[in-house]
């Protein structure tokens, strides 16, 4: 070993002399030291890039630690072997091994910056963005908030938050104008009188009441036209959670709202929650429940004002995603950990970055336009679907006689086909794909360090995890007062009493450790 040493030593002073003016045997030399100086700069690089790897993989600690070992392990010795290597014959197999394992750890550390970078990106959760309009008649020569300085303005003072008041601030001072509104106690009073366009010429708004006002005036949002937006970032107050996702039980609050375009600002916004969804997961046992409670449930519910009183499950979105977990909470006396917010129409792009799901369908049916531009048939049992026909599925309502009922059953079922893939052998294929669309699809309060538990947790036990489902279900009533909202003549569903209660006993039946299937249970004398 030293002869060689000594060679290699004695070779590097013909690295850089010209060729021609050297013997037969110095050129050998030369040729020589060109191959160790090679050979040492890709064993540089192959360091480099296994150190950046290496404190990437920790910093992220998704690996079991036998893993992580392991892989250290190898890489160190790896690193050993293709340096020393350049001192012997075997220089070119340790140039070649340093190549592809250079290629290969930093393809491998690209994905993990990735994910790094999604982690950042979903625990932006914590803010949520209240927007506030003000809106004149479409028809108004109104353009600005100049234009309408003089104009009558109104709020909804019942309706209204502290940004409302904030608002009014600013528009005064804008405008140079000291703006007083009219106050009303019900959006009927409030939106006749804009109509009428005498005493009220321009109202202030929280965007999210839109969708409400709309049920009451569905002609509202083409009447109108917002010639000014105020946008006021809020924290959103929950109590931490402690639990140990690797161990103990927790439950998720799955929300998903109504926008079709899937921007960041769009999930951060307050909205209407469509889709709200309980995943009960037992991460010991590998028991997952899904239960899906109605978007017109009569329920009590707050706003941010502190008012309580029945209104829609889906109107307490529009106060917050906090208020929408206050409600499920109080429904069913249970504490909510985490909550992940949806873009179902936007979670297009994840199902197809998966590469697909399989959604087992109750029944048989053909969505109609309403759903989707295409008529997509859907046979009773297992589907496989992309994207848009998952979406169809999920948004079909009228082809069934229980209407939104069966809606919520396939929404939950499309959730289920999306957390079956992503966790099956089949997302490592998929890995950069699902990467680059999920940060823009989702939003949630899960740590980063509790997502990469959970990640560890599944690469160290590969076992199927048991998701069952059940949904509640309710009659339909017309003609109430939305207490909170204050909307009057409102279609609601009043939610059955037992399914509560059984969806109460199944959610507790995972939390302590219990397996099951939902079927049999109910089938049961239970």
């Amino acid at each position: 070993m030293a002869k060689n040493t000594f060679s290699v030593k004695n070779d590097m002073q013909y690295l850089f002399k010209p060729k021609v003016s050297l013997s037969k045997i110095e050129r050998k030399k030369k040729r020589r030291a060109w191959a160790f100086a090679i050979g040492s700069v890709l064993v540089l690089i192959q360091l480099v890039l296994t150190v950046l790897f290496l404190l990437k993989m920790f910093k992220l600690d998704i690996l079991p630690f036998k893993y992580l070992f392991m892989i250290n392990i190898i890489l160190i010795l790896l690193v050993l072997y293709d340096f020393t290597s350049q001192f012997t014959k075997s220089h070119i197999l340790g140039k070649l091994i340093s190549v592809m394992l250079s290629c290969l750890i930093l393809f491998t550390y690209l994905f993990a910056a990735k994910f790094d970078s999604v982690l950042d990106k979903l625990g932006a959760a914590n803010v949520e963005i209240d927007i506030v309009d003000v809106c004149v008649l479409s028809n108004d020569k109104a353009q600005n908030l100049n234009d309408a300085a003089n104009y009558k303005f109104a709020i909804n003072s019942t309706a209204s938050n502290a940004n409302i008041n904030t608002s009014i601030e600013s528009i005064s001072s804008e405008t140079g104008k000291t703006i007083k509104p009219t106050e009303y106690t019900n959006w009927s009073n409030l939106v006749n009188a804009l109509y009428d366009n005498k005493n009220v010429q321009a109202i202030v708004i929280n965007h999210s009441m839109m969708s409400i006002i709309s049920q009451e005036f569905p002609d509202f949002e083409d009447s109108i036209k917002i010639i000014k937006t105020y946008e006021y970032k809020e924290k959103v107050e929950l109590d931490a959670s402690n639990v140990n996702v690797k161990r103990d039980p927790f439950i998720i609050y799955v929300s998903g709202i109504s926008s079709d375009d899937g921007e960041d600002t769009k999930l951060a916004s307050k909205a209407l929650s469509d889709v709200n969804i309980l995943a009960v997961i037992n991460p010991e046992t590998k028991q997952v429940l899904l239960v899906t409670t109605p978007r017109d449930s009569y329920i009590k519910i707050s706003n941010s004002s502190g008012i309580t009183g029945y209104d829609k499950l889906a109107h307490a979105g529009s106060y917050g995603v906090d208020k929408s977990i206050e409600a499920l909470e109080n429904l069913y006396g249970i504490n909510i950990d985490y909550y992940v917010k949806i873009n179902f129409a936007g979670s297009q792009a994840v199902i197809d970055a998966l590469g697909g799901i399989t959604i087992e369908s109750e029944i048989e049916f053909t969505n109609g336009w309403e759903a989707a531009p295409v008529s997509y048939h859907f046979v009773q049992g297992a589907n496989e679907c992309d994207g848009e026909k998952a979406i169809a599925f999920a948004r079909e309502r009228k082809a069934f006689a229980a209407g939104d009922f069966q809606r919520g059953r396939n929404q939950t079922a499309v959730i289920k086909g999306i957390i079956q893939k992503a966790t099956s052998p089949a997302i490592l294929t998929r890995y950069s794909a699902v990467m680059d669309t999920v940060s823009d699809m989702f939003l949630t309060n899960i740590p980063s360090s509790a997502i990469s538990d959970l990640v560890k947790l599944q690469l160290s036990n590969s076992t199927p995890w048991n998701i069952q489902t059940y949904s509640i279900s309710g009659k339909t009533d017309e003609y109430r007062h939305l207490e909170v909202s204050n909307v009057y003549g409102a279609s609601i569903v009043l939610p059955y009493e037992e399914d509560i209660s059984t969806a109460t006993k199944l959610m507790n039946k995972v939390i302590a450790g219990e397996t099951f299937d939902v079927d049999t249970y109910l089938n049961s004398d239970n």
